[in-house]
């Protein structure tokens, strides 16, 4: 029988230091072509920081907030990804209550132009917000996206064109190709490539789809890869392991000109056939 895995995506949803010369370089920003919450990022990384100062003192932990942006812009279908490991009723009930605070809160989105190059879709916009209940102030939260999003270049050459080809609609210039590679459906294509279905798993006939979380800081760096969804230890694990060993951006996130730190939210699912 044989047996691989595909993976899906979800739009998320993610110290300044000097950035390295290997920044400088002739290759193009990465503009945000997504969707759009009013007031910018910063009203978007406040109202997810507002949800979780309601309970005093706040528990301890994270979860993950699923969303749909409908036709309209209206924010629909709201959903928490259970966090692993033992359950934590006080986290859990926390959560559920910042999901109704901004359930109720969220203003319509923005959404982007259609490309005319695309096939038409009813599949509506997809995002995540981050609920992360720590005592980090709002100033040192990383936000869900910028103007300009992270340059991952070293991704670019380990994808290369012959697996871009199958990318629809074609990326035909290296603008389109750094937007997609920056993207969290190119991140979710190259750690495709980079899982592999660990052999524990496959005998258990596990399935399921991991929910991966990191931030892409100031200077470029990856940092705090964790799991906040589970479909098992083995193939947490692995998905934790490419993550890990992903290249840092050459060039940062900005907003309003200045790096910033993002948040990228990865769903992989593993499925056996």
């Amino acid at each position: 029988m044989n047996r691989f895995f595909s993976a899906a995506c979800l739009l998320a949803s993610l110290a300044i230091a000097p950035i390295s010369s290997r920044a400088q370089t002739t290759e193009p920003t990465v503009a945000y072509t997504g969707p759009r919450y009013p007031g910018g990022p910063d009203s978007l990384r406040a109202l997810a920081y507002r949800s979780t100062r309601l309970v005093s003192p706040a528990p301890t932990g994270k979860t993950m907030l699923l969303f749909e942006i409908g036709n309209d812009g209206r924010p629909v279908n709201f959903k928490l990804v259970p966090p692993p490991g033992p359950v934590n009723p006080t986290l859990l009930k926390a959560a559920g209550e910042a999901t109704e605070y901004i359930r109720e809160r969220m203003l319509p989105w923005q959404l982007s132009a259609p490309d005319p190059k695309a096939k038409h879709t009813t599949e509506l916009a997809k995002n995540a917000l981050l609920l992360d209940f720590s005592n980090l102030p709002l100033g040192a939260r990383p936000y869900s996206y910028a103007e300009q999003q992270p340059r991952f270049s070293a991704l670019a050459k380990v994808l290369g064109s012959r697996q871009l080809q199958y990318v629809k609609p074609p990326l035909t210039d290296p603008a389109q190709r750094a937007a997609y590679i920056s993207s969290v459906k190119g991140l979710v294509h190259y750690t495709q490539m980079q899982v592999r279905y660990p052999a524990e798993a496959l005998r258990r006939q596990q399935e399921g789809q991991v929910y991966v979380s990191f931030e892409v800081a100031e200077n470029g760096a990856i940092e705090h890869p964790e799991i906040l969804g589970t479909a098992g230890s083995a193939l947490d694990a692995e998905v934790l392991r490419v993550v890990q060993q992903l290249p840092a951006a050459d060039a940062p996130a900005l907003l309003d000109g200045r790096p910033v730190r993002v948040h990228y939210a990865l769903p992989i699912t593993f499925k056996i056939q």
